[in-house]
């Protein structure tokens, strides 16, 4: 679901809007799509976590989407740390 980046400097750091999640998740609880992650973009940079990424993080083992310049990479956001993920686009 697509969600406004509510942070006050949205050109260099992101915030999902908090309602957004809060339905999000809501709508999770009560049957619909569950919430596997997150999504934003480093334009300017590499798709890893940020530092402010990492501090940001919960660790609540969610999956992290960032796009970079250079393309995308998946994370895994666990309690210590993040851990690249492997993965394969298919045509459907």
């Amino acid at each position: 679901m697509p969600a406004a980046n509510v942070h006050v400097s949205p050109e260099t750091h992101f915030e999902i809007d908090p309602q957004a999640l809060i339905d999000a998740h809501r709508a999770e609880r009560n049957g619909g799509p569950m919430v596997v992650g997150y999504y934003h973009s480093h334009p300017d940079g590499e798709p890893h976590p940020s530092a402010t990424d990492q501090a940001m993080a919960s660790g609540d083992g969610r999956i992290w989407a960032i796009l970079g310049k250079r393309g995308m990479m998946l994370w895994q956001d666990d309690p210590l740390r993040f851990h690249a993920l492997s993965y394969e686009v298919v045509e459907v």
